[in-house]
């Protein structure tokens, strides 16, 4: 047994508030478990997250994106002089109208404005970047863990400064998302960081090859974001939630109401779909623009909106499906690469699938029989697809057997021990000299 004095030091950098991070969560309790002392940098959401706390053994200390405490929108509105808004979306200032513009006060006050948006969003990052390198030192880590490459730059100070290993986690395809902006600027800083880390891990075999051979790297560690093993039963939250009877075939859509996921293609199909409810299990960017388009296609007695619910009680809400949804759509790298999360909680569940022919996709899809492959991008498809399901019971029935066999194969606790192995080559090696880097 490892004395609580002796147990190696690890630190994480996560660029979000860690509720609905389960990846993070999972990685943080394995390595506790397996004797390190994990404490986990995330970012503080006011009136949503306490600065600190101890889950399952692990520290999330969450860090201030404000600068002095003060936000941008707090900052704006005492420059009016108005009431400082609450938190949240709906808290966003309108923009100046055309009649304040005409007076003195109201072009002075947008000139501020300005200066104050131009400025005030690099200094906020330099001090976002400060506030976790220095709570990071505090930690005096062995290992600096950094999820995702918005965190990478932060972990590569502090891996260099206190001296630890550097280990680089990439989620997803950092350089070739959606709707992503500078991306060129993706592809330089992750070029440049990417050798500075000790180690490399990737979500699947697909991203692994593509990232070797980007970076010309060793082979990365594969690190599959499988959930934990459970075998969750109908709970008929849903259904009491939502109000749909008991007996309703609910075809579920769980995840972010987010452009690329086939939401829109999915309203297209749902006037096809025969003998099941649609429910959008999720929140997002999107969701406003996807409930006008549901109610403007009247599919208000076909399509049911739940908000996000804690990661903890997912299982218990997915089980409640009939058919489970993860229609990608084939529109980045990222996507086109994903192994998703989701697709792997629908079976978990017990619930068949109906899933994007993609690569990382497709292979889980036909070993374990318990779905049908899609082209996402045509509501035909997907509508012929559900209700293949919908209409023959024997078949959905057999997918969902085969969807609980898989759930030993396709768990946490058997992908966990990556983990623990590469946690452990890595201080067997710290006596080594740190990998080079070119310094900037």
């Amino acid at each position: 047994m490892v004395k609580a004095g002796d147990r190696p030091r690890v630190c994480m950098f996560v660029y979000n508030n860690l509720i609905h991070d389960a990846r993070v969560r999972k990685e943080a309790r394995t390595l506790t478990a397996a004797g390190y002392e994990v404490t986990v940098l995330a970012v503080h959401d006011p009136g949503r997250t306490p600065r600190e706390e101890r889950v399952q053994g692990f520290r999330i200390l969450r860090l201030s994106r404000s600068i002095l405490g003060v936000s941008r929108r707090e900052m704006m509105a005492r420059l009016r002089g108005r009431p400082v808004p609450a938190p949240g979306p709906q808290a966003r200032s309108a923009k100046p109208g055309p009649l304040r513009r005409l007076t003195a006060r109201g072009r002075l006050l947008s000139l501020l404005e300005a200066a104050v948006r131009l400025s005030v969003y690099p200094l906020r990052r330099v001090l976002v970047y400060l506030r976790f390198v220095r709570a990071a030192l505090g930690t005096r880590a062995d290992v600096y863990h950094a999820h995702d490459l918005n965190t990478l730059l932060m972990a590569r100070t502090a891996s260099r400064v206190g001296r630890g290993r550097l280990v680089y986690d990439t989620h997803e395809v950092a350089t070739d998302r959606a709707n992503m902006k500078l991306r060129w600027w993706a592809w330089f800083l992750e070029g440049r960081l990417i050798h500075s880390a000790d180690a490399v891990i990737c979500t699947n075999q697909t991203r692994a090859d593509f990232t070797q051979q980007r970076y010309r790297l060793e082979p990365p560690v594969i690190l599959r974001n499988l959930p934990a093993y459970s075998e969750p039963e109908s709970s008929g939250l849903l259904h009491e939630r939502l109000g749909l009877p008991a007996g309703a075939k609910v075809v579920l859509y769980q995840g972010g109401i987010q452009a690329g996921r086939g939401l829109e293609q999915l309203l297209e199909a749902a006037p096809a779909i025969e003998g099941g409810l649609i429910v959008l299990l999720g929140s997002g960017r999107l969701k406003p623009a996807i409930e006008r388009r549901s109610a403007e296609m009247e599919l208000g007695e076909k399509v049911f909106f739940q908000e996000a619910v804690p990661v903890d009680e997912l299982p218990q809400w997915t089980a409640c499906a009939y058919v489970g949804l993860q229609i990608l759509q084939n529109t980045c790298f990222n996507h086109y690469s994903s192994l998703s999360n989701k697709l792997l909680e629908y079976l978990m569940a017990g619930v068949p699938v109906v899933v994007s022919d993609l690569p990382e996709m497709r292979r889980v899809t036909e070993e374990t029989g318990a779905g049908v492959l899609v082209d996402p991008s045509d509501p035909t498809a997907i509508a012929t697809a559900v209700n293949r399901l919908l209409a023959d019971e024997a078949i959905r029935e057999e997918m969902a057997q085969r969807a609980r066999q898989a759930r030993g194969r396709y768990c946490w606790e058997r992908e966990e021990q990556v983990l623990v192995d590469l946690y452990a080559r890595l201080l067997r090696e710290r006596s080594a000299p740190l990998s080079d880097a070119t310094e900037w």
